[in-house]
């Protein structure tokens, strides 16, 4: 009968609801996507009805009510006495549970949180249906029906907590599987830094803002989120998940909406490190930090208790300009050519440096030094000299790093409830920051690459609920997301105003990056005219249907997404000194003696991915104390498809026959582009429409009180690599023209000297162009898989008393098919010697790094056809990870003015990379043997502790205490961190193979570290490690070394004082660091615009191992809040 009533529901809910449904089939047409579903901001209650004897009771009316909106859901108690409420809006509840013959049961004071599934049992006594018997407590808090792990980070801890420019984002590794990765490209707005969940690689984590699609599909990370008063709560699931969303782990993000209430907020903070904060270590004078952030909430009726508003704004003006940035640039004396004291053992770690022959004591002739070197020098002490800086022997130097930033975030909401059966919403987030440039803020060139930003990502989401019978409920959400970032780049002068003989025309007043081992960085990646825009289009269709016992999920959803990209990566050049010639970078870039010259055109990037997906899943409650979770996913992978064809692939069988490209006729033999026969479409890739994912899980409780829970869950999905990651294919040569030339016999001065054809830029890309000898390459397979996850957990969970509750949880994961760049023309060692000089550029009789390219596999082979291939790398999906990870967790709901939460993860993390475009120049460093690069991951943290909680001081009724002590309130976050891994490098080719981010020896394997944390200490010890021999492997494993441990305290303490009924004035200050401890520091070891190795990691640079940074020191910020 039910099961009638229910098809017949869904006809008029198809016929009725054309205007919704079908426009968005429609649009996910004209997308060419079909339906992804994605966890929806909802919540539910369910529950057992029963009598005082223990009798279940069918037939019960439950209806549940939104106690703030007036919204009301009701169902009906089935044979077992069983009921679920599923898709409920968060927010505070009533439920209410009415029988002929029985008292009403009335339970208050229900709060439903994101995606949490509370339970509540009604008892009913015998008596008249009038009367009531009224309960005022919150739903059990022990998960007994859902099987992923996860945590909620409340509203209380959100607006309250203390965080340092009030980033919501920073409390998601609150959740303790949860570790930030440095900011590198991956995350272009500033502070949106990626993150990894429950061991997942970055770009395999869902995001989901108010139910709808929330993922940057360039970065492949999130949007931005609203600031802390525009949301309501978060949740971070890191496994288990349920067949609705396709990643291994997930992070759903809820805004505030309006109310029956008018409320709101107005808030100011202000930071001004000249009130109280401490002086940064390292700093050369006290720092100027300013940062002003205000703005304001409100929300409220439109219509009452059917349309709502809430809108929200927050600007922040940030004014910084901090003395603590290190370098070592030329001294007075080197110029001179006298070089004692730069080579000198205090000014390298107790080692004395020789200049190489025939150089004696030190001693190099001015008369020698390369005229754009001595031109490039003195431009930089002039600009040094603006600033009273001088450097010391050594060439040491601390300079100001000045820094401005404005951000703007708007939020608007409005929600209708357009009958007892139909709500919907819509959303909007906008966020737009800008940055100058630093020549706009000092002349100091050693800040060429702080280029300024122009960058604005807007959020679109609209939902429709409808309530097709008291069992069965449909959802809609559709997203629209994009971003868009532009590059305003610092102008000075550009390598050919310096003399070097190379092709500026395009960027007449820059230059690219120049990387000196063991001296200063300069220059930018960065030029006139750079764009990056990504844009998704998303749309999701759900049914929630309770049926008897099972809970069954079902639908569907699509989504597409966008890379539009503009970008002078290469065209500028990027100089490299590594000190081959002489043993010093420096006196290599005096003289002129260039390591390698990278250059190319500018290159554009245009792709599109489409994304499909249907499940099911259901939650069987097969005994009262035991939910079985189960479902299944179809999710084929449609590969990203390169709009403007830039891609190509590779074939050894064909180089071998001499096959050429119909396309490019004078391109290598071997490759194949867009339009050569055999070639899919645009995309060099193979889709894969078998893909299903499988999820299983249970949920048990042993007592049946609800107060403890058994769960396990088995997952297994993909991840998708983000947009961005085809942008190196689009710069490859004919398109880009990226050409590596490595010791060319011209130097610095005239690099493109005796390079076939001379300089070849620029070009017009065209049929039958002639490709650049030693150019750089990117293939890719045709059966290229999607990365997939697997993830497993077992959780005990138990409530103590009415608020405690603890939580013991195992996490497993494994993610394979992670894209590693793998070399396939390296260079390989011929018969003959191997020499530091005296070695041609052609020669195949002797090894050394000047002979590089004539060593490589492809001009062994085949001379005439190799010599236009240089540096090719080929994406191997064979990158796997493996995490495994104890977490234990105790948390107190809130209560009593009183919130906490303690938890301590225990993991390990081992593979090979994180994932695509992480790492510059991300190629295993032994082709042979991949294990060779295996080791612990990035996001490896053996020990992470995080404890967060609010506390106010009660109200007392005694007059003089109340006016004393009522309304403080006291909130703090407490973290610890192992040290994060270090890839140690030699800073210089010695496997003579080409390929950067090699490793040295470890010589003394139990005396790498030398105990010390202090400032300005070694905390590495150098003789612990040495270069390998010339053509040699080094044995230190990758990631075996890691930093120094983080650990931080900052504290909020607030007086909130009550003004009128409902309305509150609160002053605040936060103290981040409030210690003032010393916590040191390491440079990221990625460097995400250049080869450049950081100093800290090269065994060759003289600031090797030594701490020259640290967390900031105590900062206070003061903040005052209106809210009614």
């Amino acid at each position: 009968m039910q099961e009638s009533k229910n098809r017949a529901t869904l006809r008029e809910l198809y016929m009725k609801r054309w205007s919704v449904s079908g426009v968005s089939c429609l649009l996910a047409g004209i997308l060419a996507t079909a339906p992804a579903a994605f966890g929806q901001a909802v919540s539910q209650i369910s529950g057992n009805v029963k009598d005082q004897a223990g009798a279940v009771l069918p037939g019960v009316e439950i209806t549940a009510t939104r106690t703030d909106t007036g919204l009301v859901r009701t169902t009906v108690s089935n044979e077992t006495g069983n009921y679920v409420l599923p898709n409920l809006p968060l927010g505070p509840y009533k439920l209410e549970a009415a029988l002929a013959g029985f008292r009403t049961f009335v339970q208050t004071g229900i709060f439903l949180q994101v995606d949490s599934s509370p339970v509540v049992n009604p008892v009913l006594e015998v008596g008249q249906i009038t009367e009531q018997v009224e309960v005022e407590a919150n739903a059990t808090l022990v998960e007994t029906r859902r099987s992923a792990v996860g945590s909620i980070i409340e509203n209380q801890r959100i607006v309250e907590l203390p965080l340092n420019g009030r980033n919501v984002t920073d409390l998601i590794t609150l959740a303790g599987s949860a570790v930030s990765l440095p900011a590198v490209r991956q995350a272009l707005f500033l502070n949106l830094y990626p993150i990894s969940v429950g061991g997942q690689a970055f770009y395999g984590t869902d995001y989901t803002l108010d139910g709808a699609y929330h993922r940057n599909y360039l970065t492949g990370t999130y949007m931005p989120i609203a600031f802390p008063d525009a949301v309501q709560e978060f949740k971070v699931e890191s496994s288990g998940q349920s067949a609705e969303r396709g990643s291994g782990s997930s992070v759903s993000v809820v805004t505030k909406s309006g109310t029956n209430d008018v409320h709101g907020d107005l808030f100011y903070f202000l930071r001004n490190d000249g009130l109280g904060s401490a002086r940064e270590y390292f700093a050369t004078k006290a720092s100027t930090y300013k940062r002003n952030q205000f703005g304001g909430t409100v929300g409220g009726p439109i219509i009452g208790n059917r349309l709502f508003y809430f809108a929200g704004f927050q600007d922040s003006i940030r004014r910084e300009n901090p003395g603590n940035s290190i370098s070592t640039v030329p001294t007075p004396a080197m110029m001179a050519g006298d070089w004692t004291s730069f080579a000198s053992a205090p000014c390298n770690l107790g080692t004395a440096r020789v200049l190489r022959a025939p150089f004696m004591n030190n001693q190099i002739s001015p008369s020698l030094y390369a005229a754009p070197s001595v031109y490039i020098t003195n431009k930089l002490l002039d600009a040094l000299k603006q600033d009273g800086i001088t450097p010391d022997p050594c060439g040491r130097i601390t300079y100001n790093t000045p820094s401005d930033e404005d951000d703007r975030q708007y939020v608007g909401k409005v929600d209708y409830q357009i009958s007892t059966k139909q709500s919907a919403f819509v959303r909007l987030l906008a966020t737009q920051q800008k940055v100058p440039r630093s020549f706009d803020l000092d002349p100091n060139l050693l800040n060429w690459t702080n280029t300024g930003l122009d960058q604005l990502a807007n959020s679109i989401a609209i939902g429709d609920t409808y309530l097709v019978s008291a069992n069965l409920v449909h959802s809609f959400r559709l997203a629209f997301n994009r971003t868009a970032h532009r590059y305003v780049p610092n102008l000075a002068f550009s390598y050919c105003t310096a003399g070097v003989k190379m092709w500026c025309d395009e960027n007449p007043r820059t230059i690219g990056t120049m990387s000196i081992s063991g001296g200063f960085t300069m220059g930018s990646t960065s030029a006139r005219g750079e764009h990056w825009t990504g844009t998704s289009y998303a749309v999701n269709d759900d049914l929630n249907w309770v049926h008897g016992t099972h809970l069954i999920a079902l639908g569907g959803g699509a989504w597409q997404g966008r890379v539009a990209e503009f970008t002078h990566f290469a065209s500028t050049g990027q100089l490299n000194f590594n000190g081959s010639v002489t043993g010093l970078g420096m006196a290599d870039f005096f003289l002129g003696n260039l390591n390698t010259l990278f250059q190319g055109l500018p290159n554009s990037n245009a792709t599109h991915q489409n994304s499909v997906n249907l499940y099911f899943t259901d939650a069987w409650k097969a005994t009262p104390r035991l939910t079985l979770n189960y479902g299944l996913r179809w999710e084929p992978f449609l590969p990203q498809t390169v709009t403007n064809g830039q891609i190509s692939v590779f074939d050894m069988d064909r180089f071998l026959k001499g096959v050429k490209s119909t396309i490019f006729v004078n391109a290598p033999a071997g490759f194949y582009f867009p339009g050569d026969p055999g070639f899919p479409g645009k995309s060099a890739t193979y889709s894969r429409w078998k893909q299903f994912d499988p999820r299983v899980g249970f949920a048990w409780d042993p007592t049946g009180a609800g107060k403890t829970s058994i769960r396990a869950a088995y997952s297994f999905g993909y991840a998708y690599v983000p947009g961005i990651t085809r942008e190196d294919q689009a710069g490859s040569n004919p398109w880009g023209g990226r050409t590596t030339i490595t010791s060319p016999p011209g130097g610095l001065a005239d690099p493109w000297l005796g390079y076939p054809g001379g300089n070849p830029f620029p070009y017009t890309v065209q049929k039958n162009m002639t490709f650049t000898p030693r150019g750089q390459f990117i293939t890719t397979p045709y059966d290229l898989p999607t990365p997939n996850t697997y993830t497993w957990n077992v959780s005990l969970q138990r409530q103590f008393g009415p608020n405690w509750i603890a939580t013991a949880s195992y996490l497993g994961s494994r993610v394979m098919h992670l894209y590693m760049n793998v070399p396939i023309n390296y260079a390989v060692l011929v018969n003959g010697p191997i020499v530091t000089t005296g070695c041609a550029a052609t020669a195949i009789n002797c090894n050394a790094i000047a002979n590089t390219d004539a060593r490589r596999v492809l001009s062994l082979v085949n001379p005439a056809e190799g010599q236009y291939v240089g540096n090719m790398d080929k994406w191997d999906p064979s990158g796997t990870q493996r995490y495994a990870g104890m977490t234990l967790n105790v948390e107190r709901k809130a209560s009593r003015g009183m919130s906490m939460n303690a938890n301590w993860t225990w993991s390990h993390c081992t593979g090979y990379f994180q994932g695509y475009n992480t790492k510059t120049d991300q190629t295993v460093t032994v082709v042979n043997n991949p294990l060779f690069d295996r080791g612990d991951c990035d996001t490896d943290r053996r020990h992470v502790v995080n404890v967060s909680g609010v506390a106010q001081v009660p109200r007392f009724n005694n007059n003089t205490l109340r006016l004393i002590v009522t309304g403080w309130q006291l909130a703090g976050i407490y973290r610890f961190a192992s040290g994060t891994p270090l890839a140690i490098q030699d800073g210089t080719d010695r496997e003579l193979n080409g390929i950067n981010h090699q490793r040295p020896n470890l010589v003394l394997p139990d005396q790498g570290y030398t105990g010390k944390s202090c400032a300005g200490c070694p905390y590495l010890n150098l003789a612990a490690f040495a270069p390998q021999p010339l053509g040699t492997v080094g044995n230190l494993g990758w990631n075996s070394i890691v930093g120094p441990r983080f650990w931080g305290l900052d504290m909020a303490l607030s007086r909130n004082f009550q003004t009128r009924e409902k309305q509150s004035l609160q002053i605040r200050v936060d103290a981040f660091n409030v210690t003032n401890s010393f916590v040191p520091s390491v440079p990221s070891t990625a460097n995400p615009i250049s080869n450049a190795v950081p100093a800290f990691v090269n065994v060759s640079n003289n600031m090797f191992g030594q701490i020259l940074a640290a967390q900031p020191t105590r900062k206070l910020q003061f903040a005052l809040k209106y809210a009614f």
